[in-house]
């Protein structure tokens, strides 16, 4: 049913969408389109609306509330042993990225910390885990470094009720600030220093807190990297294996902790700011203000709260429009997994062109990671190749991305609506979620369009 609806709703906008070419959002780039953008935004805005509509009158049932069933794929000793290999990687590559920032060439394009920061370790790995489940869980350099170091073997559980996942989100914003904001983001010895002051954080932490419940109060990319996986069709069972479990069934089902729905209007916000500040129209109304990093802190954390504001304002009307009693933030709690697919769309869209061209520097600087001359692989010489896909090809990911990923978010809020309203109110309940996601939406392929 669920691919009848997003078929129906994607062909809309790609008829409306095929008849020309476009010239895309690339690295660095602009999008010059032979048709008005606001074609897109109409077509982006008709194919959300044909999913409500097809779900109001093909889903009269919650679905996806109870857990999903499912299918062992791998056996628990193979998931074991493929854990301690990705340990063993992501301890060895963080030593050695820090290293290589601390005691390498100060040039960041000759040194191949900000390559593994801000391409594999911030796009790449969050990407692949959409697919794969939560392999941060195992790659995650802090939990390793902890449980060698014997750091809090006490797990305290009173710690994440109490602060919830708030800590994570003031981490998560801290670490797009420096990517977004911090005018030397890409030097390697700023990186490098800022990797052993998170880590002394999270050691911290995790000692107060214990382990794994330190890690998921405080760890910004546990938070992140664990919301992303969930719209992976694989995950763990409680014998340990993996399995099979369907595209975003695990996301009803996840955890909601204090300020769950922050953090993913955070993941969105933070997007949203990086597509703002590129535009031309920010640079022309700011002028040199886009490179005072007062400016942007305060931009970028205004840009998060108007989102965050506009998905509450949702939740306080959708309880209104059903009747319910509880709370705005009861609801913008119950509803915060259906923001995940729209999050990664956001992310994804913008970002998978840095992935695709930067990522390939990362052939050349495994060669001479510290930027001393070497050649270890033979790759020192490896040229970025731009030609790979045509600027249509781009576009139309793009779009792609961020049409799929709200019509997502649609069928997930649908759904739950009607677990929380029932059957009578819940379409009812959902006219201004699907205010807020027409919106997002048409802000996304904006931004996209003009930067």
């Amino acid at each position: 049913m669920m691919l009848r609806i997003l078929a129906i709703a994607g062909g809309v906008a790609a008829f409306m969408a095929v008849p020309t070419g476009v010239m895309a959002h690339g690295l660095g780039g602009r999008a010059d389109l032979p048709v008005p953008v606001e074609f897109f935004l109409v077509a982006g805005g008709i194919a959300l609306v044909v999913s409500f509509v097809l779900l109001a009158l093909l889903w009269p049932d919650a679905r996806w509330q109870e857990p999903a069933p499912t299918r062992p794929v791998a056996a628990a000793t193979t998931l074991r042993r493929t854990g301690l290999v990705l340990q063993v990687v992501g301890i060895v590559v963080f030593l050695a990225a820090v290293a290589g920032g601390l005691f390498g060439n100060d040039n960041a394009s000759r040194n191949i910390l900000p390559v593994i920061v801000w391409v594999g370790f911030w796009l790449v790995v969050p990407f692949l885990s959409a697919v794969v489940g939560n392999w941060y869980a195992y790659l995650n350099p802090w939990r390793t470094g902890g449980g060698l170091l014997g750091i809090g073997r006490t797990e305290k559980p009173e710690y994440l009720e109490r602060f919830g996942v708030y800590p994570a989100t003031a981490a998560f914003i801290a670490f797009t600030w420096l990517e977004l904001v911090y005018s030397h983001s890409s030097q390697p010895r700023d990186l490098a220093i800022a990797a052993l002051v998170y880590t002394g954080l999270m050691f911290a932490v995790m000692g107060a807190a214990g382990l794994r419940t330190g890690l998921a109060v405080g760890d910004g990319f546990t938070a992140y990297n664990g919301f992303i996986s969930r719209i992976s069709p694989l995950g763990r069972d409680g014998d340990g294996r993996l399995v099979w479990r369907g595209w975003l069934r695990a996301l009803p089902a996840m955890s909601v902790w204090r300020g769950s729905a922050l953090f993913v209007a955070a993941m969105i916000g933070t997007v949203t700011y990086d597509g703002i500040s590129a535009t031309r129209w920010w640079r022309d109304r700011w002028g040199l203000r886009v490179n005072d990093e007062w400016f942007g802190t305060l931009a970028i954390l205004a840009t998060v709260g108007v989102i965050a504001a506009a998905y509450y304002g949702a939740c306080w009307a959708a309880g209104r429009l059903a009747g319910s009693e509880r709370t705005p933030g009861a609801i913008a709690d119950s509803f915060a997994h259906t923001l995940v697919p729209i999050a990664l769309a956001y992310a994804f869209a913008h970002y998978f062109t840095l992935v695709l061209f930067e990522g390939q520097q990362a052939l050349a600087l495994m060669s001479d990671p510290f930027g001393q001359g070497w050649d270890l692989f033979g790759t020192a010489d490896w040229e970025i190749n731009f030609t790979w896909l045509s600027p249509n090809v781009v576009w139309y990911t793009q779009v792609t991305a961020i049409v799929g990923g709200h019509i997502a978010g649609v069928v997930l809020a649908h759904d739950r609506a009607i677990a929380d309203f029932g059957k009578e109110d819940a379409v009812r309940s959902q006219y201004a979620m699907l205010g807020l996601m027409v919106g997002l939406t048409i802000l996304g392929l904006t931004l996209l369009a003009t930067s």
